[in-house]
């Protein structure tokens, strides 16, 4: 394998996100063909060998959750090293990594994987510590491309074949992915100038994110400005900041939700443009100083400081 080709395909696979994210929403199977495939064999997996990618692997007779794992990569020995379930694109992980754990517990796998083609999670199944703590690799394909491709080797073939993958690894999303940043607290001087707080930041024409900073000092990739809003909504959402019972959440004079239980405007009318969050829809057709008008308010309803959050430019 060649970084070089690596990162080619992922700058390809970003753009079928792009262009066929309404399919990819709707269909596992489209998703799996479209994005987990081409990334498993660029890792050096022959998806259509079964010495190497078992498909569909029926679980054990007598499993309480009998059914298949969707992939299982399997060791020199042919039993699997790493089983992977996955998902359509937008899907929430976190079921099908608490259904995961249960079966590679009970059958004695040592890693199991989760995507919805663009999030990746890896996971040492035998750790003893809880689900949170067992994760090995967390990646982005949306995030940028170079930390991407070193973030995905944990799944290298090579590597999960002789036992070394990198097990306890900082994920991609977090403190130890990126510089330390200081605390926020509102202050203007505390944080290093490429970086912009949502409480007063208004975005040039042209202008294009990296990434967005949470008070917790962990830090998203967002390529976009939908991706900044949709990357704060998942966010509060995981942080229990936001729940069911805010939504919809409509701004202003706006005639229609940017943040909805479905895909509904509330006049009846579909957005064109959206983001799925764990199953919420962020409305992803403004332009950018609406994006931020936007993220405000949800920060805010969450009950939070915007001053807290911030935003670095490419």
């Amino acid at each position: 394998m060649v970084l070089e080709d690596l990162h080619e395909l992922i700058e390809t696979l970003q753009g079928r996100i792009d262009v066929h994210i309404a399919d990819l929403q709707k269909s596992e199977a489209l998703t799996r063909y479209a994005l987990i495939d081409p990334l498993l064999r660029e890792l050096g997996w022959d998806t259509a060998d079964p010495n190497q990618v078992r498909v569909e692997l029926p679980l054990a007779k007598g499993y309480a959750q009998q059914g298949f794992a969707d992939y299982a990569l399997l060791g020199t020995d042919g039993k699997p090293r790493v089983v992977v379930e996955a998902k359509s694109l937008g899907t929430s992980l976190q079921q099908a990594a608490m259904q995961a754990l249960g079966y590679c517990n009970a059958l004695g796998f040592p890693y199991f994987a989760v995507t919805d083609g663009r999030l990746w999670e890896l996971y040492e199944t035998f750790r003893p510590v809880p689900l949170p703590e067992k994760l090995v690799m967390k990646l982005d394909l949306k995030g940028p491309i170079a930390r991407t491709c070193l973030d995905s080797m944990a799944l290298w073939r090579s590597g999960v074949v002789d036992g070394s993958m990198v097990a306890g690894a900082s994920p991609v999303v977090g403190p130890a992915a990126i510089e330390p940043v200081p605390p926020t607290h509102g202050q203007s001087s505390d944080l290093s100038p490429e970086w912009r707080r949502i409480s007063d930041f208004k975005p040039q024409g042209g202008s294009k994110p990296a990434d967005v900073l949470f008070p917790d000092q962990t830090v998203a990739a967002a390529l976009s400005w939908a991706d900044v809003i949709a990357e704060i909504v998942r966010w509060l959402k995981s942080g229990g900041h936001l729940s069911n019972s805010h939504l919809p959440i409509r701004l202003g004079k706006a005639n229609s939700n940017f943040l909805s239980l479905d895909n509904n405007k509330g006049n009846g009318q579909p957005y064109k443009s959206f983001r799925v969050v764990d199953g919420w829809f962020v409305h992803a057709n403004y332009n950018a100083a609406a994006h931020m008008n936007n993220a405000r308010g949800a920060i805010q309803m969450a009950g939070l400081n915007p001053a807290d959050f911030a935003v670095r430019l490419q």
